[in-house]
C-alpha cells in the first residue's frame, strides 16, 4: 500500500509543473493581448477626470482590462506555485525574489480588478466633472502595487537569470525594461505626465512572463528526454 503515493508523487510533481508552466505562459499572453488593447489616446487638455471618462467609454476598456486581469490572476498562480518549486525552493534569493513578487502580484490582482470595474464611473464623472470614489480608490492602489509588482518582476528576472532558476540573460532585458519603465509610469502617473511614455514598457513584463514559462515547458521537455534516454 505505501508503494501507491511513492508511485504518484513524482506524476503528481511533474503534472502541477506542467501546469504551472503553462499558467505563466497564459497568463503573460493575456497581460500582453489586454496591455496592447489599453486606450491610448493622449488628451491633454482635459481635467484627469474627463481623461478618464474617456478612456472608460472606449470599447476596449472592458475586453482589454478583462484580458489583463485574467492575465494578473494566472501570473499569481503561477509565482505561488513556483515558490514551491524544487529549482526555486532549494535557491535563497531565488526563493525570496519569487516569494515577492507573488506577494506584489496580488495587490497588483486587486488593482486590475479595481482598473476593470472602474469604468462604471463614466456617468459619474459626466454629472460631476470629477472622480468618484472607486476611481480615487483604483488609482491609490495602482500608483503602490503597479511599482511594487513591477519592480520586484525586474528583480526576479534579474535573479533567475544569474541563478539559472527562471528565464534565460536574453529575456531578462525584457523584464528589467519592462519592469522598471512601467514602475516608473504606474507609480508617477497620478502627479505627473513625465513617465507616461513609459507605460508601453509594460509588455516587457507580460513577455518576459510568457518566455519565462516557455523556459520552463523546454526544460520539463528536456529532462523528459533525459530520463526516457
Amino acid at each position: 500500500m505505501a508503494s501507491v503515493p511513492v508511485t504518484q508523487k513524482p506524476a503528481l510533481a511533474r503534472r502541477t509543473n506542467l501546469l504551472t508552466a503553462w499558467s505563466l505562459v497564459t497568463g503573460g499572453v493575456f497581460f500582453l493581448v489586454g496591455g496592447a488593447m489599453h486606450p491610448t489616446e493622449d488628451l491633454p487638455d482635459l481635467s484627469m477626470a474627463q481623461q478618464l471618462r474617456a478612456m472608460y467609454e472606449d470599447p476596449a476598456w472592458y475586453p482589454g482590462h478583462g484580458a489583463m486581469f485574467i492575465g494578473m490572476v494566472l501570473i499569481t498562480a503561477a509565482l505561488f506555485a513556483l515558490d514551491r518549486d524544487p529549482r526555486i525552493a532549494n535557491v535563497p534569493r531565488a526563493r525570496t525574489a519569487t516569494r515577492v513578487t507573488a506577494l506584489t502580484s496580488i495587490a497588483a490582482t486587486v488593482g486590475a480588478l479595481l482598473h476593470l470595474v472602474a469604468a462604471t464611473d463614466a456617468d459619474r464623472i459626466g454629472q460631476s466633472d470629477s472622480t468618484p470614489p472607486l476611481s480615487d480608490v483604483y488609482l491609490v492602489v495602482e500608483t503602490i502595487s503597479v511599482p511594487l509588482f513591477s519592480f520586484s518582476v525586474a528583480a526576479l528576472a534579474v535573479i533567475g537569470a544569474l541563478t539559472g532558476t527562471l528565464g534565460n540573460r536574453l529575456t531578462a532585458v525584457l523584464g528589467v525594461v519592462g519592469g522598471i519603465g512601467y514602475g516608473l509610469a504606474g507609480g508617477t502617473a497620478v502627479f505627473t505626465p513625465i513617465f507616461d511614455f513609459l507605460f508601453p514598457t509594460a509588455l516587457g513584463v507580460a513577455l518576459w512572463m510568457t518566455a519565462a514559462g516557455i523556459g520552463l515547458l523546454l526544460r520539463r521537455r528536456s529532462a523528459g528526454a533525459e530520463q526516457a534516454e
